[in-house]
């Protein structure tokens, strides 16, 4: 499914562009998606592990904008992105058809903007559209930021995975699993 285009305004004044990505944007998605790889230790890659190509990414583009159940939301400043989150269905099987999940990442030079919490909602309201039941996630427990954010947002600690993320320094990091109760 496709996000039309909105302005959203943030606390500091810049403006962002919310929309879907278009296959235009797909060598953008790829160096967007290594920074933020690089910004934090609370995503599942790094950025070396980024090995798609343009192709691959405009495939994958395409495959969300032509799936009724999933969306893609980017956020630009200007022509540069700087934010993204997909949301689509946790497995197309028969029983898990009401249970969607989600990833969002922004650029840290753009936290604290409500940039995270405009893109949520928009999620949120496209999952209920779309007849999920339930929204679920799952986030480093030491990521302060996004689990409070999470939890704003109605979510639910439902869980706990121990030392589910290992970084090359050896260090562990927990997850939470998470879970919005859309009915």
């Amino acid at each position: 499914m496709q996000h039309q285009e909105e302005i959203f305004t943030g606390k500091n004044g810049t403006a962002y562009m919310l929309r879907s990505p278009e296959t235009k944007d797909a060598a953008q998605m790829i160096d967007y998606l290594k920074a933020t790889a690089a910004e934090t230790q609370f995503g599942l890659s790094y950025p070396e592990e980024m090995d798609f190509t343009v192709a691959d990414e405009e495939d994958f583009i395409n495959t969300y904008a032509s799936d009724a159940g999933s969306i893609m939301i980017s956020a630009f400043v200007g022509d540069r992105l700087i934010g993204n989150a997909s949301l689509c269905c946790v497995m197309q099987r028969q029983k898990t058809l009401h249970r969607a999940t989600f990833g969002m990442a922004i650029l840290q030079e753009h936290w604290g903007q409500g940039l995270g919490k405009k893109i949520l909602s928009e999620l949120i309201l496209f999952a209920k559209k779309a007849g999920y039941e339930y929204l679920e996630l799952e986030v480093a427990a030491c990521n302060t930021t996004a689990v409070n954010l999470y939890k704003q947002m109605g979510f639910t600690v439902y869980g706990e995975r121990p030392r589910s993320l290992k970084l090359k320094n050896g260090e562990y990091y927990d997850e939470y699993l998470m879970i919005l109760d859309l009915k």
